[in-house]
């Protein structure tokens, strides 16, 4: 009877430990599978798993993403609606993956411009639409004339990542997210996101 009850007492105290094993969270490119509602792409993951930091990364505290309460804000304040946190450093500080919106006063860069410049690759696009990208971040701006308003804003989304990825892989992750913020704004102007493999900047001087 000792015997069995020993026993039993050694398996209800392995237990808890298997749980905490299975429920850990997803690390590495598992992580980034399941984060900021799926905009990186196969292309974009196999860059990643590259990276010397790919085994840091970590799945978001909070992996739910509210477009629709990001699109509210939009217009008092910038809004986050993807943050990838390093699994030393979590903080919103220094992320490994961050996209956000925000409204601009202006374009990213002169509209009669047609240069890129040693701190940033400009893409002239259509539609009043202008992209640029430096090392590790990617921006698009784009005119969105949400429902119900009688003015248009420029709308610009930012990634910013500290996992190699090119800038191809930048703009197909922020143009994803871009798709999702449009839906929640409802812009009734029709918005057509370029191609980011067919996207050429400007030449530099």
């Amino acid at each position: 009877m000792k015997r069995s009850s020993a026993g039993t007492l050694a398996v209800l105290l392995l237990l808890p430990v298997a749980c905490t094993a299975e429920d850990e969270p997803p690390h590495g490119v598992s992580a980034l599978k399941t984060a900021c509602e799926g905009v990186l792409d196969s292309g974009s993951l196999a860059e990643a798993e590259k990276s010397t930091e790919i085994e840091k990364v970590r799945s978001p505290s909070d992996p739910k993403i509210s477009y629709a309460s990001a699109a509210k804000d939009l217009k008092e304040s910038k809004v986050e609606v993807c943050n990838v946190p390093f699994e030393e450093d979590p903080t919103p500080g220094s992320p490994a993956l961050r996209i956000q919106f925000d409204v601009s006063d202006g374009p990213l860069y002169p509209r009669e411009e047609r240069r890129s410049t040693n701190g940033y690759r400009a893409y002239g696009l259509k539609n009043g639409m202008q992209a640029v990208s430096a090392g590790s971040s990617s921006t698009i701006l784009f005119p969105c004339t949400p429902k119900g308003s009688s003015s248009s804003i420029n709308v610009t989304g930012t990634i910013d990542n500290d996992l190699d990825l090119t800038a191809p892989s930048q703009f197909r992750a922020v143009f994803g997210a871009s798709d999702k913020m449009i839906a929640a704004l409802k812009c009734e102007n029709k918005i057509f996101l370029p191609n980011a493999a067919t996207m050429k900047p400007f030449p530099k001087d």
